[in-house]
């Protein structure tokens, strides 16, 4: 079964679901409904798909990912967003897992002032995610990377991916710049790494033995169950949505069955159960 673990969707009703594109419109930000996204899934052989909050459109608004998870449960299952500088972030994550049936959190560094991901500030939040049994996903720049240490350590409770692997450099075969600030966080066994086709396209471009080598030491580290990929369509949209998934599978080729098998879906089964 192939699970999409990363992708996102917006609605083409900016009536009820009004977009928040906030000081830095991104550029990416297209209709993409859930209904034809499931078309889109269904073309590409995809059985079930993460839906994350996209940030550039909606922020903290998660009102559309909700609804799509819950209009077509046998499908998604929905990651939100919320304002982790506001006193009442644990509580607004409360609501949004237990009234609205969200199964996850995506913690987002990207605000003005920058979110610190070490910030004890940040604890009762961590603590509320733990407490309600949420995987997290992480989206950072890649300086943050190693203030995940703390959180890993503290609140071992928490299932935690880092999106795009935290955007590393990978333009300098053959050992990339800062990728062992990566490869070290495979001794917390709560840690996951999310690559998407980002990852894989940038990784491509140092020519194919440099990214099998890369892909071969993120596995030599973390093991195929605990590795995720996912296409970050539509934000990547130089592809087909069925190009992507495409794409992964051939990138992933020369991986053993059991790796692909977990790379390209039980990874993410592992941490969303209820999409089996």
């Amino acid at each position: 079964m192939i699970v999409e673990s990363h992708c996102h969707i917006i609605s083409p009703d900016q009536q009820k679901y009004p977009r928040n594109l906030g000081p830095n419109p991104g550029a990416w930000v297209r209709d993409l409904s859930a209904e034809e996204f499931i078309t889109l899934n269904d073309a590409a052989s995809v059985a079930r798909a993460i839906l994350v909050q996209a940030f550039g459109a909606y922020r903290y608004d998660n009102s559309y990912v909700a609804d799509a998870a819950a209009r077509y449960p046998d499908r998604f299952v929905a990651v939100c967003i919320v304002d982790a500088l506001r006193p009442d972030a644990p509580q607004t994550l409360q609501y949004w897992v237990k009234e609205r049936d969200i199964k996850g959190l995506r913690v987002v560094t990207w605000t003005e002032p920058e979110l610190m991901l070490d910030d004890p500030g940040l604890d009762p939040l961590w603590h509320r995610a733990g407490e309600l049994r949420i995987p997290v996903c992480v989206l950072t720049n890649f300086h943050q990377v190693p203030r995940l240490k703390r959180v890993l350590e503290k609140f071992p409770e928490i299932s935690l991916a880092l999106d795009h692997l935290g955007l590393p450099r990978l333009d300098d075969a053959p050992h990339f710049p800062n990728e062992q600030i990566i490869l070290d966080l495979a001794r917390f066994p709560n840690f996951y790494g999310k690559f998407s086709s980002w990852t894989l396209t940038a990784v491509a471009r140092n020519g194919e033995q440099a990214r099998r080598d890369f892909l071969r030491r993120l596995i030599d580290a973390f093991g195929g169950e605990r590795l995720m990929w996912g296409t970050n369509f539509p934000a990547s949209n130089d592809r087909s949505y069925q190009g992507f998934v495409e794409y992964a599978e051939e990138q992933l080729a020369f991986l053993s069955t059991e790796e692909r098998r977990s790379i390209l879906g039980e990874t993410a089964l592992s941490l969303w159960p209820m999409l089996r």
